[in-house]
């Protein structure tokens, strides 16, 4: 059994640097999961596997027309949820990071969202008189709930990036020559290639439009560059504190609630005007704090 100091490496970011996170809320039990699989042989990556297996079944669910759907939907969801957060804790507490991980995890995050949307979306149609509003509804939802996980992310891996505490994620994936040699010496597999291919075709529009947007941003707040000014945009605890609601988990857990409520129509709603508001608002509001604080 490890050290118990040892389990602090299932954390991304040094006790000094971390922030509070809304998200941990979701699914606090996490840690005592990843304790009880620790000595186990089971791996970080068979973890994701099974979450997105879960999220398979939890779309299934939400396809079908049985009483019980949405309660099960709603199980299966979560448990896609909880898992999801604890296969990367695993990997870094036993060492087992690695660009696989990270793009099959993405993999799975990718799949899960477009069905578990498209299920739900198929479930109000039927049940509507007016299906084509439901469908442009669920797809707005659908783009929009990718863009603020892009938005979370994008931030989220520039502040580790900045505090130097996980390299398996980058701002920018797209496929570099170092990682062609990679593939080439064996160092990284031909499965690893191709995800990250596909991480590109289904996210690289989302992270562009992200990155897009963060220059205007910076270009709004005269950010200079400079090494003050990048910790000042890129470490800002209170930011990366009020951004937690705008991330998969917190979105994953809205629809979780919302579904045992039976409430589909409007957690859509939410997504596509509560979440794309706030999320403005939220960049309007780092522009101005950042020009207060460097105009001090």
């Amino acid at each position: 059994m490890a050290d118990p100091t040892d389990f602090e490496k299932m954390n991304k970011l040094p006790e000094g640097c971390r922030f509070f996170d809304v998200n941990e809320l979701w699914y606090f039990p996490n840690r005592w999961a990843v304790r009880l699989l620790y000595p186990l042989p089971v791996s970080a990556n068979a973890i994701t596997l099974v979450a997105l297996v879960m999220g398979l079944f939890a779309a299934a669910f939400y396809a079908s027309s049985s009483e019980t759907a949405l309660i099960w939907g709603a199980i299966f969801l979560y448990g896609k949820l909880f898992l999801d957060n604890v296969d990367g804790p695993l990997a870094r507490l036993r060492g087992e990071e690695s660009r696989f991980g990270r793009f099959l995890d993405s993999f799975s995050d990718f799949v899960v969202s477009v069905l578990v949307y498209g299920a739900i979306t198929f479930r109000m149609a039927q049940e509507s008189s007016n299906p084509g509003f439901i469908w442009m509804l669920g797809l707005l939802a659908l783009v929009s709930s990718l863009l603020q996980c892009s938005y979370w992310v994008y931030y989220y891996v520039s502040y580790t990036d900045w505090v130097g505490s996980y390299q398996k994620n980058r701002t920018d994936e797209t496929v570099t020559e170092k990682d062609r040699r990679a593939v080439d010496s064996g160092e990284l597999s031909e499965v690893v290639l191709f995800l990250q291919r596909f991480h590109n075709v289904v996210y690289g529009w989302q992270d562009a439009l992200i990155a897009a947007m963060d220059r205007l941003s910076r270009e709004a707040a005269d950010y200079e560059v400079s090494e003050e000014h990048r910790k000042r945009w890129f470490a800002d605890k209170t930011f990366l504190t009020r951004m937690g609601p705008l991330c998969v988990c917190t979105n994953t857990m809205a629809l979780v609630i919302l579904s045992l409520l039976n409430q589909l129509e409007l957690f859509l709603v939410l997504v596509v005007f509560l979440g794309n508001g706030y999320l403005l608002v939220l960049q309007g509001w780092k522009v101005i704090e950042f020009k207060k604080s460097t105009a001090n």
